[in-house]
């Protein structure tokens, strides 16, 4: 930063400062020097380390001091810097997410005609949201309290909120520090409304000794139950500990990154919103995809109320946002799902859906995404699923295939080595027990080896390779050797070794296992087993740009690298039957409606989330349908396939989806997958 951009900060910081301080002495009808003595107020009390003539001085500023303190709010969030942002996670919330979550925290307080009120927020920022509620709810606010790092923040929010609880000093509490340093042990009184936008940094960014101190204290807490992963979110902690001060019966609305409801990190978080609370609303808004300023994230606010010992049998609003003046609206539905049936739309605002979170669909769990808006894809899918799973024709992946049945490919460092052939090495011949290359670094890469083939595994390498047709040309190995020494393996195989680390195409592996380091991929060999003829790659494009086909089939078994997932222990038609379930656009649409976004158009499912998605029951199937499907996959098996969308609409691509859609026993076939090709268009 500039020498002129950080004198304007400063200066700006100054203002803002001079702004606070005015707006507290206006509220409370004191005079500058008193303030030195508040040592429950942020800031303060560092007044009394000024000279009289800098107290003279800041006394003339405040006569002259003209911006509101609500501006100050806005004003001073813009003053960070973005190194600082990510560090402490400084999104703060926009009008649209503000005016909803007051809005619902004054629905709540009129509903259940509560008095006396605590409203609290752990994540503070400068104090917007909870300011904007206690202007709503007036003066039923009995205490409130936030945390923030920063310290002017903190003296804006204080400052915002004295203003709003009319000067009264024993209302407001606002502490200077790290929420999960000091809500559990500064005897903070627990709260009626949590209204709050937690941090969410990425776990890696954080410091490695900072993550383990708060897994101790979220733990401590009596969340380890929740704690799914060695590798959390933050978000989700946050929500832990927001969890811990909220009164039973309370009501919490939280800005939360979406990825909270699809991805495994979230899985925690929904757990204990189905065993402790009433989850009244999730709300997402068309006008943007964040709640947050600058935060570049797709986000949501839910509204739950703190009942899990309840029976209560209602479903969740899930409400989209068109545009500001829509929060108040939306406060009142989201308030006002008790009797309100499931899965229903809501007639007089198209944009509203209820779903029973605690009885959904085990597919429609992977991702609440799913649950929003009219989306006729959703409609077709689950319809397809429910039939499916009646029949028996679906099931569960791991009812009917075994969890053990999906697997990981290879995970190898260094793959311009252990891949053969490669960026140095081509196959120049094949024989019975040995594979002749030539290459190298030397001799202008002339350099001829045979490498045995007990030493190297068909494998399957990336994805792109194969995604224009089905059945894979599978043409490239995996280097596999045991863990012995050097002088235990036959000549050339020593010699490719050693040009490995000579070329450093194998420094990866050496610095990750040492020793042994060539045996890596032996290892995974043993314990995983990677080998299948049914291929799923690890994530695809939905835009099928480059692709005409999803998963790969091969006629033999062969492995796979990490970027892949490996379908074991089926064979024969029944890897063609499955290869034709994954390769139809049934599947595909699953796909696009669940599927884990990773970018705006890519898309994957983790391993847990195959296990959780129906899949083709054979044993269920007449035999006569299983070999239609085996033909219908056997005509397009080894043709080039364009992308997928100019499939669709295809006589070859409509015979296909029609087979599987038959096999399932889904009713009128033909016209259901004319509907998905036309939405899918």
């Amino acid at each position: 930063m500039g020498i002129r951009a950080v004198r304007a900060a400063t200066e700006e910081s100054f203002r803002i400062l001079v702004a606070s301080l005015k707006t507290i002495l206006e509220s409370c009808g004191e005079r500058l020097g008193a303030l030195a003595a508040w040592d429950d107020a942020p800031v303060l009390p560092a007044l009394s380390r000024l000279s009289s003539d800098e107290l003279e001085f800041l006394e003339a500023e405040l006569q002259k001091a003209s911006a509101p303190i609500e501006e100050c709010q806005v004003r001073v969030q813009k003053l960070i810097p973005q190194e600082e942002r990510k560090r402490f996670a400084a999104y703060y919330t926009v009008q649209q997410g503000i005016r909803f979550m007051a809005s619902v925290a004054q629905e709540y307080l009129e509903r259940f005609r509560r008095r006396d009120i605590v409203l609290a927020d752990p994540f503070l920022g400068s104090g917007r949201t909870l300011t904007a509620a206690v202007e709503k709810v007036g003066a039923e606010v009995s205490r409130v309290w936030g945390v923030e790092p920063l310290p002017l923040p903190a003296l804006v929010a204080y400052a915002s909120l004295l203003k709003a609880v009319g000067g009264r000093r024993d209302v407001v509490a606002v502490l200077v520090g790290d929420a999960f340093e000091e809500v559990p042990f500064a005897g903070l009184p627990k709260a009626d409304v949590i209204l709050t936008n937690p941090p969410f940094t990425r776990w890696k960014y954080l410091e490695k000794g900072y993550r383990s101190y708060l897994l101790k204290v979220v733990s401590g807490l009596g969340y380890e139950k929740y704690i799914t992963r060695k590798e959390n979110s933050l978000q989700t902690l946050s929500m832990f500990l927001s969890d811990y001060v909220l009164k039973e019966g309370g009501l919490i609305a939280s800005v939360l990154p979406a990825s909270t409801f699809y991805t495994i990190y979230g899985e925690g978080y929904k757990s204990l919103l189905r065993e402790k609370y009433r989850l009244l609303a999730v709300v997402g808004s068309t006008a943007k995809p964040s709640f947050s300023e600058d935060s570049g994230f797709k986000e949501v606010i839910t509204v739950a109320v703190k009942d899990g010992d309840g029976d209560w049998g209602e479903p969740t609003a899930f409400i989209e946002l068109e545009a500001e003046d829509d929060a108040e609206r939306a406060a009142e539905i989201a308030m006002r799902t008790a009797g309100v049936a499931a899965g229903v739309k809501d007639r007089a605002r198209p944009k509203t859906n209820f779903f029973d979170v605690r009885s959904l669909p085990r597919f429609l769990d992977i991702n609440w995404l799913a649950l929003f808006g009219e989306d006729e894809l959703r409609d077709i899918v689950t319809s397809i699923f429910k039939q499916g799973l009646e029949r028996g024709t679906l099931g569960y992946w791991s009812d009917v295939l075994g969890r053990s049945s999906i697997v990981r490919g290879v995970e190898m460092y260094g793959p311009e080595f252990f891949f053969i052939p490669n960026k140095y090495w081509r196959v120049v011949e094949e024989e019975d027990g040995f594979v002749v290359i030539r290459g190298g670094s030397g001799d202008g890469g002339r350099e001829e080896l045979s490498i045995g083939k007990e030493f190297l595994v068909r494998t399957l390498r990336k994805p792109s390779l194969y995604g224009r047709r089905i059945e894979a040309d599978v043409d490239s190995y995996m280097l596999s050797v045991p863990p012995v020494g050097l002088d235990e393996l036959p000549g050339d195989l020593r010699e490719y070794i050693r040009w490995g680390v000579g070329s450093g195409t194998a420094k990866p592996a050496v610095n990750a296992y040492g020793k042994y380091w060539y045996s890596h991929v032996r290892r995974q060999m043993t314990t995983k087993k990677p080998f299948g003829q049914v291929f799923i790659p690890d994530k695809v494009d939905l835009l099928f740009r480059n692709r005409g086909v999803f998963a790969n089939y091969t006629e033999r078994e062969v492995a796979a690298s990490k970027n892949f997932y490996i379908v074991r222990g089926v064979g024969g038609k029944i890897a063609k039957f499955l290869v034709a379930w994954f390769n139809s656009t049934i599947f595909i649409s699953v796909l696009a409606l669940l599927g884990r976004r990773i970018s705006e158009t890519w898309t994957r499912f983790l391993e847990n989330d195959y296990l959780e998605l129906p899949v083709v029951n054979v044993r269920a199937v007449s035999d006569e349908d299983l070999l239609e499907v085996v033909k219908k996959v056997d005509q397009i098996l080894h043709r080039d396939l364009p992308p997928l969308w100019e499939q669709l609409g295809k006589e070859y691509r409509r015979e296909l989806d029609v087979s599987v859609a038959e096999a399932i026993g889904v009713k009128e076939a033909e016209h259901m997958v004319r509907e998905l090709h036309e939405i899918l268009k």
